[in-house]
């Protein structure tokens, strides 16, 4: 009988661990990079170059904080959309969050933004399976820090 109870305690504790949601390196749930021997105005100079160069404008900028938008695509607009005839528009928030020494996590979240400005506003937060676009955009920022302009 004591295997019975070693497999009922094994199954269980799997069970138990098994529900657990691990969080990716860092605790970033969305898009992030580490970079390392920049200060944050560079790594800040740098996202803007790039977001901007992928047609965002800086809606809100800082030297750890910014925020980014531009219009979505038709797409998107589709997905997203509502039944007025403002369109749809992406917002990224991000952040570069001090790791160690001489080491920053840039981090983001991005949402579809709806009747951007208005009074009846609403993010709506990408999830996970969005992130590859901003994945990319985040390795770029660091690219640049590494390899020049």
């Amino acid at each position: 009988m004591k295997p019975l109870v070693s497999l009922a305690f094994c199954v269980g504790a799997g069970l138990l661990t098994g529900c657990h949601s691990t969080e990716p390196p860092g605790g970033s749930h969305f898009a992030s990079v580490e970079i390392r021997g920049n200060t944050p105005g560079q790594i800040s100079e740098a996202a803007v170059e790039v977001f901007q160069s992928e047609g965002y404008e800086v809606a809100k900028g800082g030297p750890t904080h910014m925020v980014f938008e531009k219009k979505a695509s038709a797409m998107d607009n589709f997905a997203y959309g509502n039944w007025l005839d403002t369109a749809v528009w992406e917002r990224v928030k991000a952040s570069i969050e001090p790791v160690s020494e001489a080491t920053f996590r840039l981090q983001c979240q991005a949402y579809m933004l709806r009747d951007r400005g208005g009074t009846t506003e609403e993010e709506i937060k990408l999830t996970g399976v969005h992130s590859s676009t901003y994945q990319k955009l985040l390795d770029r920022v660091a690219k640049r820090l590494n390899q020049g302009p």
